[in-house]
């Protein structure tokens, strides 16, 4: 938007949109707040805005927020009106649209300066949004229905007057599919059950106790998923649960209502007593008992009900068609959909609905193509019955990576299909021949701590390794620019983990566009394939050379321009990076492990 706004004759404001949570500089020290909904963190905004313009008017004072104790948190109860608000109140608007359509700050940069002013940043951008002509937010202002319509509101325009532009938007399907999900956690009936044995047990209209019925209800759930989900998950026989629940209750489907409403006027009760306490609005026992009612609604063909161990264990309405989710797409004036990775074009049309007149455009990368180079090696696989069968599959895998690392002489980014398969060549002896100071990648290590270990190993001069997933964090979305990264290996090709969701979506696809296979599965690969080697070409001055360790590679030969079987590696990596390969003391010392947990480019 800088860039535009150079060449026009008056200055126009873009402003980018956070979510409360991000913004609340009030509530971010709330020990409380942590983990609260949208919905939740709205209603304690809203009562202290309320309270805010009250002293407005004259009739309390605006006291300042109390000093963060000692443990950096504060008590919610301390807390009425807000001074971040109050600011936003008495602000001059029109000179803040004049100040920030000259500047142009970006989300991080505006959010900074509000703190800076003591402004509320999330509701000063509420009230700047009707005066920009360009806004850019997450998904959830767009997708999730009631925040949509607060955005409309704010914007002050009807949808046919909006263009909408979605980026990296070959994640938009899986986005949708998870928001219109609906999950009951076995954690939450804990909950639940805890909340009431807090509370006070209450007996329901002409049925058992609150407790009795919860503890069913987590019985009922524990035994599916113990039953059932061996693996990941596994799919629900019809009605399987509400079966289960009538059994064990001895009751009747709209006895189960009425059971249910009565728990959903309980919890609501407790949401608005606990909000009057000026604590989090927050009920189990309101949510299960929602979740409940809406269960039997969710159906095929849209809906697969399944019970799943991870992330979590529970059960899950798993919602199979995107398109219902993707309809306001359509209410626009117009849409553009772009990502270097959206590709099939079809699969994404399709997924979400867009409909046949939709324009199918794929645009050829201005990188130069003579600073990149695909190879594969087809004397290795990671096909699953040759790993299960052959007993010297790995070894020659790990044997093989490592004589592949050993040779070339700069940066390079090494992904695996899965965490296990990584682990067992790591195993199988790869830990001990790796050279200088080599980052892991564990699925468990929090993201924060991630970022900020990938940075230094990024900057180390002795990094010479990473390993980790494709598809995962940092095989997509994190720049490796110049000789941050200048080789890409992919270790087997990432087809999707099948799951009993997958297999459900493949089914669903099939009957509806005829290519279930084609879109869950080939689809993915080539997408998990194509970011991850993306990752060491950045601009049009970086080069690298990508090697796909899997005869499979043939298949995706379309996404891979040139690509060609390895012969002599050495020679080839020699010619192609020149006076650039960093043939440092690292590549040629005699390899050594990785260094300790904790230093500044390993993981944990």
């Amino acid at each position: 938007m800088r860039t535009i706004a150079h060449r026009l004759e008056r200055p126009i404001l873009a402003l980018g949109l956070q979510g409360r949570a991000r913004r609340c500089f009030l509530l971010e020290n709330v020990a409380e707040i942590k983990g609260a909904t949208a919905e939740e963190h709205g209603k304690l905004c809203a009562d202290r805005k309320r309270a805010t313009e009250r002293a407005m008017r004259g009739e309390a004072p605006v006291e300042a927020p109390p000093e963060l104790p000692e443990g950096g948190e504060i008590d919610l109860t301390d807390l009425d009106g807000c001074p971040y608000y109050a600011r936003v109140l008495q602000s001059d608007l029109d000179g803040l649209v004049e100040r920030l359509s000259a500047k142009l700050p970006a989300p991080h940069e505006f959010e900074a300066y509000c703190r800076e002013e003591n402004l509320c940043a999330y509701e000063l951008s509420k009230r700047l949004v009707p005066h920009a002509r360009v806004v850019t937010a997450p998904y959830a202002f767009f997708f999730h229905p009631q925040i949509r319509r607060a955005l409309f509101a704010w914007l002050g325009v009807e949808p046919n007057r909006i263009d909408l532009v979605v980026d990296e938007a070959h994640n938009l399907p899986s986005h949708l599919r998870e928001l219109t999900t609906v999950a009951l956690p076995q954690e939450s009936v804990r909950r639940a059950r805890a909340e009431v044995a807090e509370r006070g047990d209450f007996q329901l209209p002409d049925g058992p106790s609150a407790s009795r019925f919860l503890d069913l209800v987590g019985a009922a759930v524990e035994e599916l998923i113990h039953a059932l989900a061996r693996d990941d998950d596994a799919v629900l026989p019809p009605s399987v649960f509400e079966d289960a629940l009538l059994t064990a209750l001895g009751g009747t489907s709209h006895r189960l209502d009425t059971w249910l409403g009565a728990l959903a006027t309980w919890g609501e009760n407790l949401r608005d007593e606990r909000r009057r306490e000026r604590r989090l609005p927050r009920s189990w026992v309101h949510t299960v008992a929602l979740t409940l009612l809406s269960w039997p609604q969710l159906e095929a063909p849209g809906y697969v009900k399944v019970a799943t161990r991870l992330p979590r264990p529970a059960l899950e309405a798993y919602a199979l068609d995107a398109s219902a989710a993707a309809r306001p797409i359509l209410d626009v004036h117009l849409s553009v959909h772009m990502s270097g990775t959206l590709a099939p074009l079809e699969e994404y049309r399709d997924s979400l609905g867009l409909g046949p007149k939709a324009r199918l455009l794929e645009v050829p990368s201005h990188f130069p193509p003579e600073n990149r180079k695909f190879l594969f090696d087809p004397s290795v696989t990671t096909r699953f019955e040759e790993l299960k069968h052959d007993p010297r599959a790995i070894q020659r895998l790990a044997d093989r990576l490592a004589e592949v690392l050993q040779t070339l002489p700069v940066k390079t980014a090494v992904f695996f299909p899965s965490f296990d398969l990584m682990q067992r060549v790591l195993d199988a002896g790869l830990q001990t021949q790796l050279p200088g100071n080599v980052f892991i990648e564990y699925s468990k290590l929090p993201s924060g701590d991630l970022w900020r270990s990938i940075e230094g190993w990024k900057k180390d001069p002795e990094g010479t390794i990473l390993l980790g997933v494709a598809g995962g964090r940092l095989s997509e979305g994190i720049d490796y620019p110049d000789e941050e990264l200048e080789a890409v290996v992919l270790v087997g090709i990432p087809y999707p983990r099948p799951t009993a969701k997958r297999e459900a979506l493949r089914r669903y696809l099939d009957s509806t566009v005829g290519k279930g296979w084609e879109y869950t599965v080939e689809a993915p690969a080539q997408r998990a394939i194509v970011q991850a080697c993306g990752r060491m070409i950045r601009s049009e001055h970086d080069r690298g050379i990508a090697i796909v360790l899997d005869r499979r590679a043939t298949a995706f030969a379309s996404s891979l321009p040139g690509l060609a079987p390895v012969e002599d590696l050495a020679r080839v990596t020699q010619q192609f990076y020149g006076r650039r390969a960093r043939w440092s003391s690292t590549a040629s010392r005699s390899p050594g492990g990785p260094p300790a947990p904790g230093s500044p480019a390993a993981g944990p």
